[in-house]
């Protein structure tokens, strides 16, 4: 603020003192000089250099989350079932992770910082061989998937929706799927498939039904509930991946 007053004051001394130069020599030997009697300015920088995070608790299970698509990819992964924890609810954190099919690798990018804009490069990764998938969508996607994981009846396609992109949101808990013009919540507690060690697969979930276009009753995935897929994984129902 104090700047453009000093800089006025000393033009004008400039001319009042020295009348034998014109004002132009005068004004052009003042700029030529400012940076000598002006004070050098640093705004932002300190902030600007700072690295962006995500809570420490995030990043624990993005880690987690990114090894366990590790390890549910390549033969011998089919229809079977992973647990990475999931990632907690934190509204003020804006932590996403933004998945994206690329070729023949999927990308994932988190984002962090203030207001949730800001690439998280340390932990972006690619999935070389993953595309993403989702049970829910048209054509009976999720109730086929629960009429035979969940109740055991025969297998029906499709069980699965191929997606091109995902994000999943933890400041509100939820999935937003553009391919299929969703976004619901993601109350899966961490549970992922894949029906062929390439494509690996979020739930979206309701509170309303079994199933429906919209995902699986979160009931599924809790351990109170008697036909959930841990209990039934713990039945030696269904597989888990390994």
């Amino acid at each position: 603020m104090f700047l453009i007053p000093l800089v006025v004051l000393v033009v004008v001394l400039a001319i009042l003192f020295r009348p034998e130069e014109g004002l132009f020599d005068k004004v052009k030997g003042l700029i030529l000089g400012a940076k000598d009697i002006l004070p050098t300015v640093s705004v932002g920088l300190e902030e600007q250099k700072a690295e962006v995070t995500v809570p420490d608790i995030h990043e624990a299970e993005i880690l987690e989350l990114g090894n366990t698509l590790q390890g549910m990819l390549g033969s011998g992964k089919e229809n079977c079932f992973a647990n990475y924890g999931g990632v907690s609810e934190i509204g003020e954190a804006a932590t996403s992770l933004r998945f994206e099919l690329r070729g023949d690798k999927t990308l994932l990018t988190v984002y962090g910082g203030a207001g949730g804009k800001q690439v998280i490069t340390k932990l972006s990764v690619d999935f070389p061989g993953m595309k993403p998938c989702v049970i829910a969508g048209a054509g009976g996607v999720s109730e086929n998937f629960f009429k035979h994981f969940i109740e055991g009846e025969k297998l029906t396609y499709p069980y699965f929706s191929p997606v091109n992109s995902l994000a999943l949101l933890s400041s509100s808990n939820d999935i937003n799927i553009p391919d299929i013009n969703l976004v619901n919540d993601l109350e899966e507690n961490g549970w992922l498939f894949t029906p062929d060690g390439k494509h690996i697969c979020f739930f979206p979930t309701n509170t309303v039904a079994d199933y429906d276009d919209e995902g699986i009753d979160n009931d599924y995935f809790t351990i109170a509930e008697e036909n959930s897929i841990q209990n039934r994984i713990n039945a030696g129902k269904l597989q888990r991946c390994s």
